[in-house]
C-alpha cells in the first residue's frame, strides 16, 4: 500500500480528534480581558464613582472582573481598587476592606514598596472611617517607614507620598485625641503633640515642593490641631493662611471648613448652600440659630431653625438612600456572584463531558497509531531482514570468490614447482615460495577477520582485559604481515614507547593487524609504513599510498555495512572485512577512531583507547576485566 493511502485510512479519525480539541480548548478559554481594556473599564467606574453613581459603578466592577481569570491578580487589583473606593463612600466599610486587603496581600507578594505604601494609606483611611484609629495608625506609621527607606534609596522617589502619609497619620491621631475626649472630657496631649509634629513635616515638604493646595490643606489641619491644644490664637492664625490659599486654589471644601472653624458661620451657610455641601451648611445653620437665640433675635433665630431642620431631613434621607444602595449593591453583587457560579459550574460540566471526550478519543488514537507503528515496525523488519540477507549472500560471495582465486592460485604454483622443479633456479623457487607464503597469509586473515566477524554478528565476542605494554602488541604483531610486506619490498618502521593499558590483547591484535594490512595493500612498492604509539593510551598506523577521500572515510565511519572490494597498488584482492572489523570492534569498547587522509599521499589511523569501556560477557555474566 502506498503511504498516501495508508494515511487516508486515518483521515477520519485524525479529523474528528482536531474538532474535538478544538472544541475542548474553545470551552476550557475564558475571554481574558487585556490591561488596556481594564484599565478603560476602572476609569469609566471611577468617573461614576466621583459623579455619585455608586450602585452603577460597582456593577461595571463586578462585569469586568468576571472576565478576569483569577491567576491574572496584577489586572484584577486594579478593579479591586476602585470597588474600595465605592464601598468606602458608601459607607460599607467590611467590603472595603476586604479588597484592600486583597491589593495588600498581592502587592507584598510582589514586592514593590511604593505600591505596598499605597495600598496601606488606602487601608489606613478605611479602618480610621470606621472609628478604628489604632490599626489606622499601625499602618500608616508602616507606610512612612516604607516611604522613608525609599527616599534614602531612590534619589529620583518623589517625597510627595510621605507627606501625604505623615498629614494623614496626623489627622488620625487627631481624631484619635477626640474619641479619647469624648470618653473622659481630656484630650491627649501625646497624640495632638505627635500631630502637631507630623503635620509641620508634611507642610514642609509640600512647601519645598511648590504644592499650594495640599499646603493650605496641611495648614487647616494644623488649626484644627491647635484649637484642640487650646491655643485659639495660633489655630486662627494658622486656619487664616488655609482659607487665603484655598480662595486662591479654588478648594471649596477647605475653604468652608476654615470659615466654619473661624466661626463665621453665615459666610459659611452661604458658600456650603452654593456648593451643595448640606453637612456644612446644616452645622453653620445650627450655630447661626444659637447665636441668634442668645442674642435675643428669635425671629432670625427661628428662620435658622427652620433651615437647619430641612438640612437634617434631607441628611437623613441621603443617609436612608445610601443605607438602601448599600443594600441595592449588595443584592446585585450577591446575584452576579450567583450567577457566575451557574455559568462556572456548566462550564466545568462541559469540561468534564469533553474531557472525558477528549480523553478516549486520544486513547482511540494512540491504539491506532500503536497499530500503525507496529505494522510499520513489521515492514521495516521485514526490509531489513530482506536486506540483512542480500548484504549476506553479497559477501558470502565475495569471501568464496577471494578464498577460492587465491587456492586456485596456490595449487598452479605448486604446480608448477612439483611438475617442472628441477627447471627452477633456487632464487625463482625462493620467489614462488614467498608469493605462496604471502597469499596464505592472506588466506589466514580472511579466516580470523571471518571468525571475528561470525562472533560480532552472535554477540558472542569474549572480551578479556589486562594490563598490556602497547609498544610490546605491535611487536608481536608486525610478524603476521612481514611476509605481504617483504613481497612488496614494504618497509615497516616502528616508533613505539612503553605504554601500558588495560585492554583486550586479541581485540588490540585484529584491529593492528587489519591496519597494517590495509596500509601494506595501498602502499606502493619500496615505500615505507610507521606504526607506533602515543601517550597516554593510543597507537597509530600510517601509510604513504594511495590515501582516500572524503567520502570514503565518512563510509568507512557510518553503519553501513556495504563490503567494497577494492585493488590493491599491485592487483592484490580484498573483501573490505578488515576496515568494517576494526571499526566494529572499536565501536563496541567505545575507543575512538580517528582518520586523516590526502588523496595520493597516504592515511594515518589513530586509535585512542584511553576511553575504553568493554562489555559484560554475556555468558559467563561478569565484567571481564
Amino acid at each position: 500500500m502506498h503511504k498516501s493511502q495508508e494515511m487516508c485510512i486515518f483521515a477520519p479519525e485524525l479529523k474528528r480528534f482536531i474538532l474535538i480539541v478544538f472544541a475542548f480548548f474553545s470551552v476550557m478559554a475564558t475571554p481574558a480581558m487585556t490591561r488596556e481594556e481594564a484599565f478603560a473599564v476602572v476609569d469609566s467606574a471611577y468617573a461614576l464613582a466621583m459623579a455619585g453613581e455608586i450602585e452603577q459603578a460597582v456593577a461595571l466592577n463586578n462585569d469586568g472582573l468576571s472576565a478576569v481569570p483569577e491567576d491574572s491578580m496584577d489586572i484584577r487589583c486594579e478593579f479591586y481598587s476602585c470597588l474600595l473606593y465605592c464601598y468606602h463612600r458608601l459607607g460599607d466599610y467590611q467590603q472595603a476592606l476586604y479588597y484592600g486587603e486583597q491589593c495588600l496581600a498581592f502587592d507584598e507578594q510582589q514586592g514593590d514598596p511604593a505600591n505596598i505604601s499605597a495600598s496601606l494609606g488606602n487601608l489606613a483611611g478605611i479602618y480610621s472611617s470606621a472609628g478604628q484609629q489604632d490599626i489606622a495608625i499601625a499602618y500608616l506609621e508602616r507606610a512612612i517607614s516604607i516611604e522613608e527607606s525609599l527616599l534614602a534609596s531612590d534619589t529620583t522617589h518623589s517625597p510627595k507620598s510621605l507627606a501625604i502619609r505623615k498629614a494623614m497619620l496626623g489627622e488620625v491621631l487627631l481624631a484619635k485625641s477626640r474619641q479619647q475626649s469624648d470618653v473622659s472630657n481630656q484630650p491627649s496631649k501625646d497624640n495632638l503633640q505627635r500631630a502637631l509634629q507630623l503635620t509641620e513635616e508634611a507642610l514642609a515638604i509640600d512647601r519645598s515642593l511648590g504644592r499650594r493646595l495640599q499646603e493650605g490643606m496641611r495648614l487647616a489641619q494644623l488649626g484644627h490641631i491647635y484649637e484642640a491644644l487650646g491655643d485659639a490664637r495660633k489655630a486662627k492664625d494658622y486656619t487664616s493662611q488655609a482659607l487665603a490659599i484655598a480662595r486662591e486654589t479654588g478648594n471649596k471644601m477647605t475653604e468652608v471648613l476654615c470659615l466654619l472653624q473661624l466661626e463665621r458661620y453665615e459666610e459659611a451657610a452661604q458658600q456650603a448652600r452654593q456648593l451643595g455641601f448640606k453637612k456644612q451648611e446644616f452645622e453653620a445653620c445650627d450655630q447661626l440659630y444659637a447665636r441668634a437665640k442668645n442674642a435675643g433675635r428669635f425671629e432670625q433665630a427661628l428662620a435658622w431653625l427652620e433651615r437647619a431642620r430641612v438640612l437634617h431631613e434631607q441628611l437623613m434621607s441621603e443617609e436612608s438612600q445610601r443605607q438602601l444602595t448599600i443594600a441595592q449593591v449588595q443584592y446585585d453583587t450577591y446575584r452576579k456572584e450567583q450567577q457566575l457560579e451557574d455559568q462556572q459550574q456548566e462550564i466545568q460540566q462541559k469540561q468534564a463531558r469533553l474531557k472525558a471526550l477528549l480523553f478516549f478519543s486520544i486513547l482511540a488514537l494512540l491504539v491506532i497509531a500503536l497499530l500503525v507503528g507496529l505494522v510499520v515496525l513489521l515492514r521495516h523488519r521485514n526490509t531489513l531482514i530482506a536486506q540483512q540477507a542480500a548484504d549476506k549472500k553479497r559477501q558470502y560471495g565475495i569471501l568464496s570468490h577471494d578464498l577460492r582465486n587465491p587456492v586456485m592460485a596456490q595449487q598452479q604454483l605448486l604446480q608448477m614447482l612439483y611438475t617442472n622443479y628441477e627447471h627452477y633456479k633456487p632464487e625463482e623457487a625462493h620467489k614462488l615460495i614467498g608469493q605462496l607464503l604471502a597469499g596464505s597469509d592472506n588466506q589466514l586473515a580472511l579466516l580470523r577477520n571471518l571468525q571475528e566477524i561470525v562472533q560480532l554478528d552472535r554477540q558472542a565476542r569474549c572480551f578479556r582485559t589486562a594490563q598490556l605494554d602497547l609498544a610490546a602488541v605491535l611487536r608481536d604483531t608486525i610478524p603476521d604481515v612481514q611476509s605481504a610486506a617483504l613481497l612488496k619490498n614494504v618497509t615497516i618502521d616502528m616508533h613505539a614507547e612503553r605504554l601500558l593499558v588495560e585492554t583486550d590483547r586479541e581485540m588490540i591484535r585484529t584491529v593492528l593487524r587489519n591496519l597494517l594490512s590495509n596500509a601494506i595493500k595501498f602502499s606502493p612498492r619500496g615505500s615505507t609504513i610507521e606504526a607506533g604509539t602515543i601517550a597516554p593510551a593510543a597507537f597509530y598506523v600510517r601509510d604513504h599510498g594511495v590515501g582516500m577521500t572524503r567520502e570514503q572515510i565518512q563510509r568507512i565511519l557510518t553503519d553501513q555495512k556495504q563490503l567494497e572490494s577494492s585493488v590493491g597498488t599491485d592487483g592484490e584482492s580484498g573483501t573490505g572485512y578488515g576496515l568494517i572489523l576494526c571499526r566494529e570492534l572499536l565501536n563496541l569498547c567505545h575507543c575512538k577512531l580517528d582518520i586523516q587522509s590526502v588523496k595520493g599521499e597516504g592515511t594515518t589511523f589513530t586509535i585512542d583507547l584511553q576511553h575504553a569501556y568493554y562489555p559484560i560477557n554475556k555468558y559467563e555474566n561478569r565484567y571481564t576485566r
